[in-house]
């Protein structure tokens, strides 16, 4: 047994061989590895983007579309001097104006969004202001209260209708990048 060991240990070509074909496998496998978990987290990441920005588009596709529902029963109602309550959600934009989900989107998918939702917030403000003069003039009935009433009207009403094309931009817009995605 201990010829056998001797004999092992003063073969000094093999054990060279060895040593420098370990050294150079645990190199190579190291180098292998970075770079296969560096191209897999790029792809993970990347897929992880392009679903968050899928399930963002749906959210905000979802709330557009309710506040289109909304913009055709204001437009029916306001006329006959209906009140519809509430008039537009804005949630959706919300969160993601307080999220990173707009970092990653394309210009021209982000505009006709923002113009939409410019609108509905001043949309929104404008009706405050004529479910004011509509309580002034129930409780103060008076020429300046229902001049006052009649003027948030129509221009709500002017508003709404400016607000219809930019609704439909926006959700072709979206629909076009849920396709292409």
């Amino acid at each position: 047994m201990g010829a056998l060991m001797s004999a092992m240990l003063s073969d000094y070509d093999f054990w060279v061989n060895f040593t420098s074909n370990l050294v150079a496998g645990v190199i190579l496998t190291l180098i292998f590895g970075l770079v296969l978990s560096t191209v897999v987290g790029r792809y993970s990441e990347r897929r992880k983007a392009k679903e968050q920005r899928r399930k963002f588009l749906e959210f905000i596709e979802r709330e557009l579309r309710r506040n289109t529902n909304a913009l055709t029963t204001a437009l029916q109602e306001l006329p006959r001097g209906n009140m519809p309550y509430p008039l537009f959600e804005v949630s959706a934009w919300k969160v993601s104006v307080n999220s990173s989900l707009l970092d990653n989107m394309n210009v021209e998918l982000v505009l006709p969004i923002l113009s939409s939702y410019n609108r509905i917030w001043a949309a929104n403000d404008l009706y405050q202001n004529l479910l004011e003069a509509y309580f002034e003039r129930l409780a103060k009935p008076s020429e300046a209260s229902e001049k006052r009433y009649l003027f948030f009207r129509k221009t709500l009403l002017d508003r709404l209708h400016d607000l219809q094309p930019k609704l439909t931009d926006s959700l072709s817009e979206i629909d076009r990048h849920l396709k292409a995605a």
